[in-house]
């Protein structure tokens, strides 16, 4: 649990479905350039697109701000900020790996400094493998008290042992929470939280930074204060999507604290909200609401707006009665079949994570981006199937096909070769037969890789 002045520390979070990269080179062929796809966008654009901060892909981190009652007049502002183990670089030590990252807050107003917070934290892991985690596994928070009213915000974050890092300046509008007043504070998502009973002390919480929670996992925790409130009052907590149409709402207590200050941890129904964006509205009579955003997601490493699609993605290696029942039933029953269908593909079910599942979603995900051709995306097209199924080829080369075709233009095919697949050596054409940038397979290789792709599904559920 954090302490009263600071919370910095690496947590095991398992929100995200990802602790396996895949090669960044393509495996052969041209390189098309990454487009972004409307349906499949990277998570860092998301939280851009809803207010939070977020660094370029080398330095993943994403940061989000939370204003509650402060000590007297002031405001506390609380920074969150999250990244993955693989943000930083991490040395060799007696105890492990340790790496060392940087944290810089600054409130100004026209160019004068009115509040500023320096540090620094050292993040220690035990073995090489989790120096390459890519989900969410490095939280740190801290809260600096500030007069209310408009400043220059200046964040900076920086890895200690390399150039990675990002920096972000914004104007920001701290609101007041005087000692008279009848107000909300930010809702905030934690992991664990504690609260607190007086306006003086810091919050005792760890906080969810991006606001993000993994399909299928624990249910969304928010924390809540109002201020100048009965003790039987209630907040009304209201999900909406992003089109403002309710998704699910409730009123609730907030048992703890007393007039000056009542808090309370809001456990909202994750079995019941679907896939994708959607906002928390809290509200209670006589006060301004307060909303903030909440995503639902499939993993941090990409997201997707609507389960359908993910079914789109699950044909490749589903049986069609597995898809069948994750498409039947509310979010509750889609979800029991969501984890049944993972479980039956875990290689190693006494680890934390499903590295199929791991893998798969990765693979996806470069598909998308790699793979595009005129009219299909990326994981949509003939090489983007294999890909997903196969994974990289251990051989790639571009060849001519054809009597007619000018071996002085560039090649129209490209050959992938498996050295080790279920079936023996595997060898797949793919063919530009108009050369407009479409590559299919010939019969021949369609039939030898659905073949494959047969032998490499689990046993079929009865």
């Amino acid at each position: 649990m954090p302490s009263s002045s600071s919370a910095a520390r690496t947590v095991a979070v398992a929100l995200c479905l990802f602790s396996v990269a895949c090669s960044s080179a393509q495996p052969g062929g041209r390189t098309p350039t990454p487009l972004r796809d409307q349906a499949i966008s990277r998570p860092l654009e998301i939280y851009r697109d809803l207010g939070f901060k977020a660094g370029p892909p080398q330095f993943p981190a994403v940061a989000s701000f939370a204003t509650m009652a402060g000590p007297g007049d002031s405001t506390y502002v609380m920074l969150s900020l999250s990244m993955p183990g693989s943000a930083l670089r991490f040395q060799r030590g007696a105890n492990g790996f340790a790496a060392d990252y940087a944290v810089s807050l600054a409130f100004m107003r026209d160019t004068v400094t009115v509040r500023r917070l320096d540090e620094k934290q050292r993040v220690t892991v035990s073995t090489f493998a989790e120096t390459g985690r890519t989900d969410e596994s490095v939280v740190y928070q801290n809260t600096i008290a500030v007069a209310p009213g408009r400043y220059i915000m200046q964040l900076q974050a920086s890895d200690a042992n390399s150039t990675r890092g990002f920096k972000a300046t914004d104007t920001v509008d701290v609101p007041a929470y005087g000692p008279d007043a009848t107000r909300i504070g930010s809702p905030v998502f934690v992991y664990t939280a504690d609260g607190r009973t007086s306006r003086a002390l810091r919050p005792t919480l760890i906080s969810n930074p991006r606001h993000t929670v993994a399909y299928g996992g624990e249910a969304p925790k928010v924390y809540v204060e109002t201020y100048g409130v009965a003790a039987d009052q209630t907040v009304r907590v209201n999900v909406v999507d992003e089109k403002g149409a309710s998704i699910w709402s409730a009123d609730a207590a907030l048992p703890r604290g007393d007039g000056a200050l009542r808090f309370g941890v809001l456990d909202l129904p994750g079995e019941l909200l679907p896939l994708g964006k959607m906002w928390v509205e809290i509200s209670a009579a006589g006060m301004t609401s307060k909303r903030t955003p909440l995503l639902l997601t499939i993993s941090d490493q990409w997201m997707v707006a609507n389960f359908d699609e993910v079914i789109e993605f699950l044909r490749y290696v589903a049986f069609q009665d597995e898809l069948d029942s994750l498409k039947v039933g509310g979010p509750a029953e889609r979800r029991v079949a969501w984890e049944r269908f993972w479980a039956r593909r875990d290689p190693l079910p006494a680890t934390a994570v499903n590295e199929y599942r791991d893998q798969f979603f990765e693979r996806v995900r470069y598909a998308t981006e790699m793979f595009r051709e005129p009219g299909l995306l990326g994981w949509k097209t003939a090489r983007g199937e294999v890909y997903i199924v196969l994974g990289p080829p251990d051989h790639a080369q571009e060849r001519w096909v054809g009597e007619t075709v000018d071996t002085n233009g560039p090649p129209n095919a490209i050959e992938w070769i498996y050295d080790n697949v279920p079936g023996g050596r595997l060898s797949l054409l793919f063919i530009d037969r108009g050369m407009f940038g479409r590559f299919e397979m010939p019969m021949s290789s369609e039939s030898a890789f659905r073949a494959t792709a047969e032998r490499m599904k689990p046993r079929k559920p009865r």
